[in-house]
């Protein structure tokens, strides 16, 4: 959905506006004066309004009219959201007049409005014929006003940005995936002037509110693991906050509920690492049997990553000691079970599989390629650094089998 402003040749919306208002020289005491809008959704009108400047601060709706078949969609709800948006920096007040109908008064109050004042037989002296809505003859106009002084606040859309952009980086999104959302959300809120920087590792975000008042956050996110569920929640939701569905505290509530999503069961995780290392094994040249005892490998490590996650032990300590977990056990199904067919590389090869930042290597490169190179370098370094944890774990422990306990054992 798009709306923009009309200026001219404004009677070419007059079918539109006398849904609202049968009598056209009304509508001509306030057109031209008047400012309009236009909601469109793949190039065809939905929705029109006109909104009347008053002094002190305070403005009017005067007409808000959406196309017969297309009532009862949201249109009217998003076009008087977008107005209230609009009019914030310029009114404290809205009103709107209505005529003495619960249906008309109910959408009303449900957009934030709340009874003002009544003009009695307003209908009856300024139309020629009678007005009926619902079988109910209009006589009265029913005024009902919604302050607009918090309407948009840019303090608060910025941090609602910057919370979806700490949630998608902290999970593993990609920099141009997190600047997207945040100057999406920005835009939505009406917030234009933004200026995003973004790092690996944190997000710097400056925004104006159009009065020459800079605001300024920045967000340190440390490096942590993926989770990809995450990132597709977030992305759904800028994509309904973008399209209108949301506002501004709604959209935090629904963050909050989406950074405190849980992981996978721990036992579908383990399953799932066993899995990946039997499979991978078997693609990168493991036996059947090699990469049957790489699919225990898995599981038994991934009891380990999950306990660590738990007790938020260092990323060296877990890679290290996940290197050492697997060639251990590696060394012990090729002894223990007396199968000397079974290399021990084959076995080691699948089960590093759970521990392998794939997603943070190809992450990396994806950001070099979008020339964001001191993010892509920080993550190419964590995920290499990764690498040299493992090797670390694998080699010394198969140095020790090797010098000391290789030479022990038939």
């Amino acid at each position: 959905m798009k709306i923009r402003q009309i200026t001219d040749n404004k009677k070419l919306y007059m079918d539109l506006l006398l849904l609202a208002d049968p009598q056209e020289n009304m509508i001509d005491a306030y057109l031209d004066q008047g400012e309009m809008f236009l909601l469109e959704e793949n190039g065809e009108a939905k929705t029109v309004a006109v909104v009347m400047l008053y002094k002190n601060r305070k403005c009017e709706l005067k007409n808000i009219a959406t196309v017969e078949t297309q009532q009862g969609k949201g249109y009217g709800k998003y076009m008087i959201h977008f107005l209230c948006e609009h009019y914030s920096s310029l009114c404290d007040m809205m009103y709107v007049g209505t005529g003495n109908t619960r249906k008309n008064i109910g959408f009303y109050e449900k957009c934030g409005f709340e009874n003002s004042h009544i003009v009695i037989d307003y209908f009856v002296k300024n139309y020629r014929e009678p007005i009926y809505d619902e079988g109910v003859r209009l006589t009265d106009m029913i005024y009902l006003k919604k302050r607009l002084e918090s309407e948009v606040d840019v303090k608060k859309v910025v941090d609602l940005a910057l919370e979806a952009g700490r949630i998608l980086l902290k999970n593993g999104a990609e920099i141009f995936r997190v600047e997207e959302t945040i100057t999406r959300i920005c835009h939505r809120f009406h917030v234009e002037h933004i200026d995003v920087f973004m790092l690996s590792h944190g997000i710097f975000v400056s925004a104006e509110n159009g009065m020459e008042e800079t605001y300024t956050k920045v967000k340190p996110i440390p490096l942590s693991a993926s989770h990809l569920g995450i990132v597709a929640e977030v992305n759904a939701l800028s994509r309904e906050i973008e399209a209108g569905h949301m506002g501004i505290d709604e959209a935090s509530e629904k963050l909050k509920e989406i950074d405190k999503m849980p992981s996978k069961n721990g036992y579908f995780q383990i399953v799932a690492a066993g899995i990946a290392s039997g499979t991978f094994g078997y693609m990168l040249g493991a036996t059947e049997s090699e990469s049957m005892m790489a699919f225990f490998i898995g599981c038994i490590l991934y009891v380990w990553v999950l306990f660590s996650k738990k007790h938020g032990l260092s990323k060296m300590l877990v890679n290290i000691a996940g290197g050492v977990i697997i060639t251990t056990l590696a060394i012990c199904f090729r002894h223990l079970a007396h199968m000397e067919e079974l290399r021990i590389d084959g076995m080691i090869i699948g089960g590093i599989m759970p521990l392998v930042p794939g997603l943070a290597f190809v992450n990396a490169i994806r950001d070099i390629a979008d020339s964001d190179f001191l993010s892509g370098t920080v993550r190419m370094i964590d995920a290499i650094l990764v690498f040299v944890y493992i090797a670390i774990g694998v080699g010394v422990t198969l140095s020790i089998y090797n010098n000391m306990i290789g030479g022990l054992l038939p």
